[in-house]
């Protein structure tokens, strides 16, 4: 029985040796490869959509997280720009909407049209999240640390207190959750530091690991125009320049009001938002 430990428990040692030396090559290659890379950034737009089991094939559905992600492959450096669902804008010519309606409307197309107009990027990709497989992602890398704060979630939830390790359910959870004084402000801080740990954590040596079932969730819940000649070079810079890149968050601005329908809806902070896009811009 004893023999069959120590079997065991070297089989292991050995895979882990495995894994680290698998995730330092990695790292090497991406090393010898960062001179080839672009200094001009890539913008692409992320939507995070909730197809519900229950839906009907075809039903339009608003995006319910609206995000532009700026990376710069030759330094790694990653700029988000998050959007309120509820930011009241043109979503097509002479309508007036909630910008998340705009998925609705004309799907990706609709989408990207109404972000660039918006804030004046011209964007190059998007890729389209369904949160149930969010949930998958997370659940695959075993889980993400993050501050869910004091008080700040329905007890019901379970979501404890500080630092916690949330899996894939509760962490969606942390990313939805609007039931706070900010509302959908606070809910977009909460996604931002939510990407950051995922990010942290994706570095971590044993996250090589888990790729198999990292590719098998993303292939079966996300959808993107991201071809393979543009996903390795960003790979290859994030690899490289991991905890070191430079990573920075930022949201446009609204302040809430209501429409002659009783609808609530946050009017764009034109000022505010001309200073944030200037500098994700730059």
């Amino acid at each position: 029985m004893l023999a069959s430990h120590q079997e065991t428990s070297t089989g292991k040692d050995t895979r882990d040796k495995d894994a680290r030396q698998a995730a330092r090559q990695a790292e090497q290659k991406a090393a010898k490869q960062l001179d080839n890379a672009s200094d001009e950034p890539l913008d692409v737009l992320v939507l995070g959509v909730d197809k519900r089991p229950d839906a009907s094939e075809g039903e339009s559905t608003r995006s319910d997280t609206m995000m532009l992600v700026r990376v710069t492959p030759s330094t790694g450096r990653v700029k988000l720009l998050s959007v309120p669902r509820d930011l009241y804008v043109e979503i097509e010519p002479g309508v007036k909407e909630k910008i998340n309606a705009a998925y609705a409307y004309g799907g990706v197309d609709q989408a990207r049209s109404v972000m660039e107009e918006v804030t004046g990027v011209e964007v190059d990709n998007y890729v389209v999240v369904d949160f149930e497989g969010f949930e998958e992602v997370i659940d695959v890398i075993g889980g993400v640390k993050v501050d869910v704060g004091h008080g700040v979630f329905p007890e019901k939830w379970h979501m404890g207190e500080g630092v916690q390790r949330l899996g894939g359910r509760k962490a969606l959870f942390y990313a939805r959750y609007r039931g706070t004084p900010r509302a959908d402000l606070d809910r977009i801080d909460h996604q931002q530091k939510l990407l950051a740990a995922l990010r942290r954590q994706a570095f971590r040596w044993n996250s090589v690991t888990k790729l198999p079932g990292i590719i098998k969730a993303t292939n079966d819940n996300v959808s993107t125009d991201l071809g393979v000649w543009q996903v390795v070079p960003l790979a290859r810079a994030l690899v490289l320049n991991g905890r070191e890149g430079k990573m920075t968050s930022s949201e446009l601005q609204g302040y809430p009001t209501y429409l002659d329908d009783g609808a609530q809806v946050l009017m764009p902070e034109q000022e505010a938002n001309e200073a944030i896009l200037k500098d994700f811009r730059e």
